[in-house]
């Protein structure tokens, strides 16, 4: 089996809480070092996020930074810097991370199933911190990404299929939803269950669960033309 190569692109806006986790735990994956890249776009922090990324990140990460707070241009910019010789590309949240046998399950998991003409996925998460409740409620999301093809924290999107499709600038809300639905209209959908994944529970805590759930709803069933005028509140 061959090592398929990962290009990692994590937006960072007012990450000072959560993006040192997230380095730490890129630096200790388990994965031969030539065959991943990750990218960090720094984008309009008015926090010290920047110099956490400076402090903890190594030299073989990529750091950009863009001025404009917009997490689909934040994508689109780092998206520019993945070399063409990648085979998958994973755009991260900046609260969302893996543990160090992730790169190998993936690279498992995509060779096993290359007859299927997979172009874009979505992983089951696991709530930080891991308590049960909150492990209850994210069964619930994920098993409502896998029936609906949808992501949340995490997409992961065949390479070639970026030269011709982007995240859409204008949505603040939905744009990765747009781009999977993008996807989806020439390849198929993935969803792989697993344990080594982990994203924070932050908005659900400050949101309360029920009420990010029913925020979510009513946002999705807007327009599209409505969606580029919801200013989706950032949570840190």
């Amino acid at each position: 089996m061959e090592n398929l190569f990962f290009s990692v692109v994590v937006p960072a806006h007012n990450e000072a809480g959560y993006i040192e986790k997230t380095i730490e735990k890129l630096k200790s994956i388990d994965y031969p070092r030539d065959f991943f890249e990750v990218i960090i776009v720094e984008n309009g922090s008015t926090d010290n996020t920047n110099e956490i990324i400076s402090k903890y990140a190594p030299s073989y990460f990529r750091i950009i930074s863009v001025d404009k707070n917009n997490v689909s241009i934040a994508r689109n910019e780092g998206l520019k810097k993945v070399r063409d010789d990648s085979d998958w590309v994973i755009f991260l949240d900046a609260d969302t991370y893996f543990e160090k046998d992730f790169f190998k399950e993936l690279n498992k998991y995509l060779f096993s199933n290359s007859h299927k003409k997979l172009g874009n996925g979505m992983v089951s998460l696991l709530p930080d911190p891991n308590s049960r409740y909150a492990r209850g409620w994210y069964h619930f999301y994920n098993l409502a990404n896998h029936i609906t093809k949808s992501t949340r924290s995490i997409q992961i999107i065949r390479r070639d299929l970026l030269t011709k499709i982007k995240y859409d600038e204008t949505l603040t809300f939905d744009e990765d939803t747009k781009l999977i639905k993008q996807c989806q209209q020439t390849t198929k959908f993935f969803f792989l269950g697993t344990k080594n994944v982990f994203s924070s529970t932050r908005r659900f805590v400050r949101k309360g669960w029920f009420r990010q759930l029913f925020i979510w709803i009513y946002f999705h069933f807007q327009t599209e033309e409505k969606k580029k005028k919801i200013s989706y509140e950032v949570t840190r």
